[in-house]
Protein backbone atom coordinates (compact mmCIF):
# COMPACT_ATOMS: atom_id res chain seq x y z
CA UNK A 1 0.00 0.00 0.00
CA UNK A 2 2.86 2.61 0.75
CA UNK A 3 4.55 1.57 -2.33
CA UNK A 4 1.44 2.18 -4.36
CA UNK A 5 1.00 5.71 -2.54
CA UNK A 6 4.39 6.80 -3.15
CA UNK A 7 4.28 5.49 -6.87
CA UNK A 8 0.88 8.06 -7.25
CA UNK A 9 2.95 10.67 -5.90
CA UNK A 10 5.45 10.48 -8.20
CA UNK A 11 3.85 10.74 -11.08
CA UNK A 12 1.60 13.34 -9.92
CA UNK A 13 4.33 15.39 -9.24
CA UNK A 14 5.68 14.65 -12.93
CA UNK A 15 2.51 16.89 -13.74
CA UNK A 16 3.12 19.61 -11.21
CA UNK A 17 6.55 19.72 -12.47
CA UNK A 18 5.40 20.34 -15.87
CA UNK A 19 3.07 23.04 -14.73
CA UNK A 20 5.84 24.55 -12.73
CA UNK A 21 8.24 24.48 -15.51
CA UNK A 22 5.72 26.61 -17.63
CA UNK A 23 5.08 29.26 -15.44
CA UNK A 24 8.64 29.63 -13.98
CA UNK A 25 10.68 29.37 -17.50
CA UNK A 26 13.11 31.27 -16.60
CA UNK A 27 14.35 30.79 -13.50
CA UNK A 28 14.04 26.64 -14.35
CA UNK A 29 15.63 27.36 -17.51
CA UNK A 30 18.74 29.55 -15.70
CA UNK A 31 19.26 27.45 -12.90
CA UNK A 32 17.00 24.08 -12.38
CA UNK A 33 15.46 23.43 -9.37
CA UNK A 34 17.02 24.05 -5.77
CA UNK A 35 16.51 21.11 -2.83
CA UNK A 36 13.95 23.09 -0.98
CA UNK A 37 11.55 22.84 -4.38
CA UNK A 38 12.44 19.78 -4.54
CA UNK A 39 11.12 18.60 -1.05
CA UNK A 40 8.22 21.00 -1.11
CA UNK A 41 6.86 19.73 -4.58
CA UNK A 42 6.96 16.13 -3.48
CA UNK A 43 6.02 16.46 0.14
CA UNK A 44 2.95 18.38 -0.92
CA UNK A 45 1.60 15.98 -3.15
CA UNK A 46 2.15 13.08 -1.27
CA UNK A 47 0.38 15.06 1.98
CA UNK A 48 -2.42 15.57 -1.05
CA UNK A 49 -2.74 11.64 -1.96
CA UNK A 50 -2.37 10.24 1.71
CA UNK A 51 -5.34 12.53 2.05
CA UNK A 52 -7.25 11.21 -0.87
CA UNK A 53 -7.16 7.59 0.73
CA UNK A 54 -8.28 9.29 4.39
CA UNK A 55 -4.91 8.43 5.51
CA UNK A 56 -3.59 10.62 8.11
CA UNK A 57 0.14 11.88 7.66
CA UNK A 58 2.93 13.07 10.13
CA UNK A 59 6.04 15.33 8.58
CA UNK A 60 9.07 15.74 10.20
CA UNK A 61 12.78 16.87 9.25
CA UNK A 62 15.34 14.49 9.35
CA UNK A 63 18.71 15.66 10.52
CA UNK A 64 21.84 14.56 8.49
CA UNK A 65 24.59 16.76 9.58
CA UNK A 66 25.71 18.35 12.75
CA UNK A 67 25.23 21.56 11.40
CA UNK A 68 21.28 21.03 10.32
CA UNK A 69 19.08 22.79 11.36
CA UNK A 70 16.38 20.41 12.37
CA UNK A 71 12.81 22.75 11.51
CA UNK A 72 14.11 23.58 7.92
CA UNK A 73 16.08 20.24 6.86
CA UNK A 74 15.68 19.59 3.09
CA UNK A 75 15.28 16.02 4.40
CA UNK A 76 12.10 14.45 5.15
CA UNK A 77 10.16 11.34 6.64
CA UNK A 78 6.57 11.41 6.44
CA UNK A 79 4.96 8.91 8.19
CA UNK A 80 1.52 6.96 7.39
CA UNK A 81 0.02 4.09 8.82
CA UNK A 82 1.58 2.06 6.55
CA UNK A 83 4.92 3.26 7.20
CA UNK A 84 7.75 6.09 6.80
CA UNK A 85 8.78 7.47 3.51
CA UNK A 86 12.14 9.24 3.98
CA UNK A 87 12.66 11.70 1.21
CA UNK A 88 15.99 12.98 0.10
CA UNK A 89 16.36 15.69 -2.75
CA UNK A 90 19.37 15.81 -5.05
CA UNK A 91 19.99 18.97 -7.48
CA UNK A 92 22.68 17.76 -8.92
CA UNK A 93 25.07 20.44 -10.39
CA UNK A 94 27.74 17.72 -10.99
CA UNK A 95 27.61 13.88 -11.90
CA UNK A 96 30.83 12.97 -11.12
CA UNK A 97 31.96 10.80 -8.40
CA UNK A 98 31.42 13.89 -5.71
CA UNK A 99 28.11 13.29 -6.38
CA UNK A 100 28.06 9.84 -6.00
CA UNK A 101 29.88 9.71 -3.15
CA UNK A 102 28.20 12.33 -0.93
CA UNK A 103 24.57 10.46 -1.75
CA UNK A 104 26.33 7.57 -0.02
CA UNK A 105 27.69 9.56 2.73
CA UNK A 106 24.39 10.88 3.54
CA UNK A 107 22.23 8.17 3.22
CA UNK A 108 25.51 5.81 5.19
CA UNK A 109 24.85 8.38 8.38
CA UNK A 110 20.99 8.12 7.86
CA UNK A 111 21.06 4.56 8.11
CA UNK A 112 23.09 4.73 11.50
CA UNK A 113 21.73 7.92 12.61
CA UNK A 114 18.04 6.40 12.80
CA UNK A 115 18.48 2.73 12.65
CA UNK A 116 16.18 2.40 15.30
CA UNK A 117 13.32 4.17 13.77
CA UNK A 118 13.96 2.46 10.42
CA UNK A 119 11.02 -0.60 9.60
CA UNK A 120 11.04 -3.27 6.86
CA UNK A 121 9.29 -1.79 3.79
CA UNK A 122 10.11 1.79 4.60
CA UNK A 123 10.29 3.80 1.15
CA UNK A 124 13.15 5.75 0.47
CA UNK A 125 12.43 8.42 -2.41
CA UNK A 126 15.20 10.38 -4.14
CA UNK A 127 14.48 13.10 -6.20
CA UNK A 128 16.65 14.69 -8.45
CA UNK A 129 17.16 17.39 -11.22
CA UNK A 130 19.96 17.67 -13.50
CA UNK A 131 21.54 19.58 -16.49
CA UNK A 132 22.95 17.87 -19.13
CA UNK A 133 26.28 18.81 -20.36
CA UNK A 134 29.08 17.65 -22.57
CA UNK A 135 31.01 16.08 -19.62
CA UNK A 136 31.31 12.00 -19.71
CA UNK A 137 30.20 11.94 -16.72
CA UNK A 138 27.11 13.58 -16.86
CA UNK A 139 25.85 11.78 -20.27
CA UNK A 140 26.90 8.59 -17.68
CA UNK A 141 23.96 9.69 -15.66
CA UNK A 142 20.87 8.56 -16.99
CA UNK A 143 22.62 5.08 -17.42
CA UNK A 144 23.59 5.10 -13.64
CA UNK A 145 20.19 5.56 -12.68
CA UNK A 146 18.68 2.78 -14.29
CA UNK A 147 20.91 0.30 -15.47
CA UNK A 148 20.17 1.05 -19.40
CA UNK A 149 20.48 4.21 -21.83
CA UNK A 150 16.65 5.05 -22.78
CA UNK A 151 14.96 3.28 -25.82
CA UNK A 152 14.61 6.72 -27.32
CA UNK A 153 18.06 7.35 -27.20
CA UNK A 154 17.84 8.87 -30.99
CA UNK A 155 15.78 11.66 -29.43
CA UNK A 156 18.93 12.98 -27.27
CA UNK A 157 21.41 12.85 -30.27
CA UNK A 158 18.77 15.45 -32.02
CA UNK A 159 19.31 17.94 -29.67
CA UNK A 160 22.91 17.04 -29.75
CA UNK A 161 22.80 14.96 -26.25
CA UNK A 162 25.01 11.86 -27.09
CA UNK A 163 24.36 9.70 -23.58
CA UNK A 164 27.35 7.03 -22.41
CA UNK A 165 27.22 4.08 -20.17
CA UNK A 166 27.97 4.38 -16.78
CA UNK A 167 30.99 2.22 -15.41
CA UNK A 168 30.34 -0.05 -12.22
CA UNK A 169 29.12 0.45 -9.47
CA UNK A 170 25.92 1.73 -10.35
CA UNK A 171 22.64 3.29 -8.22
CA UNK A 172 21.47 -0.09 -7.69
CA UNK A 173 24.83 -1.41 -6.85
CA UNK A 174 25.34 1.21 -4.18
CA UNK A 175 21.84 1.17 -2.62
CA UNK A 176 22.07 -2.59 -2.35
CA UNK A 177 25.37 -1.94 0.14
CA UNK A 178 22.93 -0.32 2.21
CA UNK A 179 20.20 -3.11 2.34
CA UNK A 180 17.96 -1.04 -0.16
CA UNK A 181 16.17 -2.83 -3.13
CA UNK A 182 14.62 -0.90 -5.81
CA UNK A 183 11.13 -0.95 -6.81
CA UNK A 184 10.23 2.11 -9.06
CA UNK A 185 12.42 4.64 -11.21
CA UNK A 186 11.76 6.89 -13.90
CA UNK A 187 13.18 10.05 -15.32
CA UNK A 188 10.86 13.05 -17.11
CA UNK A 189 11.57 16.44 -18.90
CA UNK A 190 9.68 18.98 -17.53
CA UNK A 191 10.46 22.00 -18.98
CA UNK A 192 9.40 22.78 -23.01
CA UNK A 193 10.80 25.25 -25.51
CA UNK A 194 8.33 28.05 -25.48
CA UNK A 195 8.37 28.20 -29.16
CA UNK A 196 6.73 24.44 -30.30
CA UNK A 197 6.71 22.90 -26.83
CA UNK A 198 9.09 20.45 -27.71
CA UNK A 199 10.85 19.00 -24.26
CA UNK A 200 13.81 20.13 -23.64
CA UNK A 201 16.09 16.67 -22.93
CA UNK A 202 18.71 18.49 -21.34
CA UNK A 203 17.07 19.26 -18.59
CA UNK A 204 15.86 16.11 -16.86
CA UNK A 205 14.08 15.23 -13.37
CA UNK A 206 15.00 11.78 -12.22
CA UNK A 207 12.99 10.20 -9.26
CA UNK A 208 13.47 6.46 -7.41
CA UNK A 209 11.45 4.91 -4.97
CA UNK A 210 14.07 1.99 -2.63
CA UNK A 211 12.33 -0.57 -0.18
CA UNK A 212 13.87 -0.89 3.02
CA UNK A 213 15.13 -4.29 3.91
Amino acid sequence: MLKDIVVQTLKAVQNDCLSLSQHHYPTVHNRGMNNNHLTAMVERRLLKVAKEFALSAETNGVEIEKKDNIANTVYRRITLHHGSVWLFPYSIKTANKVFKSHLVQMLSVWRAEYAYAIQPNDCVVLVCDHWLNRISTSQQLLHWWHNQLPENNSEYEQQAIFLEHSPAPRLDDVMKALNLSPCYKTHVHPLKKQEDGSLVKRYVHLYAIFECK
